[in-house]
């Protein structure tokens, strides 16, 4: 597996919502399908085939990861958050001497509260803890308007708005694949051609993370079992719902992938074991052991 930077041009939209003729960004990221589509994409326009294995994480502000239910906000509507250094190394060993529902409250005792998936950016250590802040990114509201493809003259009522994210620099995770030779910059988001703000990616080097076993983390949205098939056994989940959704796309039709259900990004997982990883080229289940968040923010490194 190889770490990807990636530096924004300007602007950007990302997974977005629709309010009237409003359309706001609801993630400060870049989702993985969104990011797999746009490097497929361009991979195809220079060599005319697709690389149907290759998968990439949703991408990540620099030094920024989504948070997990021990490393939770100190208050309920504050902005620092604090982790225990080795917390999840210590509450796997914690989990696998449960065998009661009172033991397991115990284990989840937590100081503060969690907000599952919140993006934190590291601070500073502070004795035995690191410290992280909550991260969110600068948005600018641009207005926009339909052209009539007869006329050339703006469409009279087709006024709208797109929010766009300022990211500067972010990372992801992706399979070791000729792609990211041939892909050096792409384009993201709505209104592409209006704003013409590109995204550089750089292959920065290989990471080696450990497989997950016991308490593991979700990097992305995680799915045990979908459709009757089994990715991955999960004694104890921790964490928070969220739903999929994306779109697919082929030489004849497009169209919009079943939306479902997920294990919200940060979510940690107990893992007995692990049967399939295919859904990984859909963007999810990206999962890993690690002792703490700072811990994976160290491995990657941007």
């Amino acid at each position: 597996m190889i770490v990807l930077k990636l530096r924004v041009n300007g602007y950007i939209t990302t997974q977005m919502r629709k309010v009237m003729n409003y359309y706001f960004s609801v993630a400060d990221y870049i989702p993985a399908t969104t990011l797999r589509g746009a490097i497929l994409n361009e991979y195809y326009h220079q060599k005319g085939k697709i690389d149907e294995s290759f998968y990439v994480s949703p991408a990540y502000p620099s030094n920024t990861a989504p948070a997990h239910y021990f490393s939770p906000a100190t208050e309920r509507k504050g902005a620092v958050f604090r982790e225990v250094k080795g917390v999840l190394r210590e509450k796997d060993k914690e989990l696998e001497k449960v065998t009661d529902e009172r033991q397991l409250k115990d284990v989840l005792k937590v100081g503060g509260k969690p907000k599952i998936g919140t993006l934190v950016k590291f601070y500073r250590e502070e004795g035995n803890e690191n410290v992280y802040k909550g991260w969110s990114s600068e948005s600018a509201i641009l207005m926009h308007v339909a052209i009539n493809k007869y006329s050339g003259a703006s469409e009279k009522g087709m006024l709208f708005a797109y929010e766009y994210k300022r990211f500067g620099t972010l990372w992801a995770l992706a399979s070791d694949s000729e792609v990211i030779d041939v892909v050096k910059r792409v384009r993201i988001g709505r209104s592409k051609n209006r704003v013409s703000k590109y995204v550089e990616i750089e292959k920065v080097k290989e990471v080696e993370l450990d497989e997950p076993k016991g308490l593991s983390y979700c990097l992305s949205q995680c799915v045990p079992s979908l459709f009757g098939k089994e990715f991955f056994k999960a004694k104890y989940i921790i964490g928070d719902t969220s739903t999929y959704s994306g779109w697919f796309t082929n030489d004849y039709f497009s169209g919009q992938k079943p939306v479902f259900a997920t294990v919200k990004e940060g979510s940690l997982v107990y893992v007995e074991r692990v049967n399939d990883k295919k859904l990984m080229t859909a963007g999810l289940n990206f999962i890993f052991k690690i002792d703490d968040l700072k811990s994976l923010l160290d491995k990657v490194g941007v």
